[in-house]
């Protein structure tokens, strides 16, 4: 199944058009990427960044946060 969302506010890198770019995600084969509709252009995400190491959040922090 893929899973496409329209991203708003992006501009198309080849038409320069705004608001015609969707984000695709085909959950079988765990790929991503964004195309235009109305030129087609299409670009796929890096596995550098799908493979990237991504920090994960530290457990029990508690922030104090003073007004004066």
């Amino acid at each position: 199944m893929i899973k496409k969302r329209f991203i708003a506010g992006a501009t198309c890198k080849q038409c320069q058009k705004q608001d015609v770019i969707r984000w695709c995600k085909d959950a079988i084969n765990d790929q991503e990427w964004i195309e235009c509709v109305s030129c087609g252009y299409h670009e796929n995400r890096a596995d550098a960044v799908m493979q990237a190491e991504h920090p994960q959040p530290q457990e029990n922090i508690v922030n104090i946060v003073k007004f004066t």
